[in-house]
């Protein structure tokens, strides 16, 4: 096929697609043109480029969020999103390296449009997160937001999951519709409430149906918003959906060094906590991000009211925890707190521990050196 026969066919073909309504159909067509006319018409083909890598960023974030309205359900008039613009980080964001590097890799891809749509590859456009409670999945969506200047449009599910049949359906359709109309990052929180695996028989047909609404709307996401699902139970979602994003993020527990980061973040480096940071890293081991702050902020209260160091209400979480704890793990503790040099008085009084068998146990651990 020479050049004008192609231009012919695809000048049809996306000017059907734009009477239809479908943006980032229009987007896909023209990422293809691109590619084949690289070779016949490079500058035609820069200028196609141009064009989308511009597209994303004609309005700013600020003027978008107020030039559609919020979606509203029918019979509660309540708004189906909530907007904050701007995203405003109330704490640092710690992730393990790769989880970061993926993040990282989506802000880049979004800052490098214009590079992307020169050799016709579109940005990510939408990502799964997945993992336990607690583990960071909300705030790097919010970081996510921060990072690009984007307004963060969260979908309210409270107010989506309407009792009337049909209703939930067409609530999720508006959201997602407003959400694809201005350039922002929208996150659906509790994925795996409104996208269930379709062999559940507990569930109603209608939940079933919401589940291919949510697989069109993913498929069509376009590249001028980021599209962020996050879920605590992968394992309910339909395997269907996995297929649809543009990328998986597993999100994990804390790992020694990643709770030593966010202890010292948290708690400082005093003279007074750098001693008890290791015992903190081993006694807290398995817990979330969330529960390590709160923890935390719980002894920091504690220390403000009773008008002290830290360290008194710390030494007596840190007993309150061990006496609860297996022996193999106050054991664990002891030996971290003689490394440090504590006395063998203090290490008895704070892991409940006998003297003679702390004793016992430092002249059964050879030396070193």
């Amino acid at each position: 096929m020479d050049l004008i026969a192609f231009l012919g066919d695809t000048l049809v073909h996306i000017s059907r697609l734009a009477l239809t309504g479908r943006p980032q159909d229009v987007q896909a067509q023209l990422r293809q043109a691109i590619v084949k006319l690289r070779k016949g018409d490079a500058e035609l083909a820069q200028r196609l480029a141009g064009l989308l890598a511009l597209s994303p960023s004609v309005a700013a974030p600020l003027r978008d969020v107020g030039a559609s309205m919020v979606p509203v359900d029918a019979d509660s008039r309540l708004a189906l999103v909530r907007n904050e613009y701007p995203v405003l980080l109330r704490e640092e964001l710690i992730l393990a390296t790769d989880t970061r590097a993926q993040l990282q890799q989506v802000v880049e891809e979004n800052r490098s449009i214009e590079k992307l749509e020169r050799l016709g590859i579109p940005p990510t456009r939408s990502l799964l997160f997945v993992g336990p409670p607690g583990v960071g999945k909300t705030l790097s969506a919010r970081w996510l937001a921060a990072e690009l200047k984007r307004p963060l449009v969260s979908l309210d599910l409270a107010t989506v999951m309407s009792s009337y049949l049909g209703k939930t359906g067409a609530n999720v359709r508006q959201a997602l519709d407003y959400a694809k109309s201005v350039e922002s990052v929208l996150l659906l929180d509790e994925f795996d409430a409104i996208a269930k695996r379709r062999d559940d028989d507990s569930d109603i047909g209608e939940l079933k149906r919401l589940v291919n609404v949510l697989l069109q709307e993913i498929d069509d996401w376009p590249s001028t918003s980021l599209l962020v699902a996050a879920t605590n139970h992968g394992e309910l979602l339909d395997p269907a959906v996995w297929r649809r994003f543009d990328d998986v993020v597993q999100f994990d527990l804390p790992s020694t060094d990643e709770r030593g980061r966010v202890l010292v973040q948290l708690l400082g480096e005093g003279d007074e906590i750098v001693p008890w940071i290791p015992v903190l890293i081993e006694l807290w081991k398995g817990r979330s991000y969330a529960d390590i702050a709160r923890a935390t902020q719980w002894l920091r209260r504690r220390a403000a009211v009773q008008g002290g160091s830290i360290v008194e209400p710390l030494l007596d979480k840190i007993g309150d925890e061990l006496r609860a704890a297996e022996p193999v793990e106050r054991k664990k503790v002891a030996e971290i707190l003689q490394d440090a040099g504590f006395s063998d008085r203090r290490i008895s009084n704070v892991v409940g521990i006998s003297r003679d068998t702390i004793r016992r146990s430092r002249k059964a651990t050879p030396n070193d050196g």
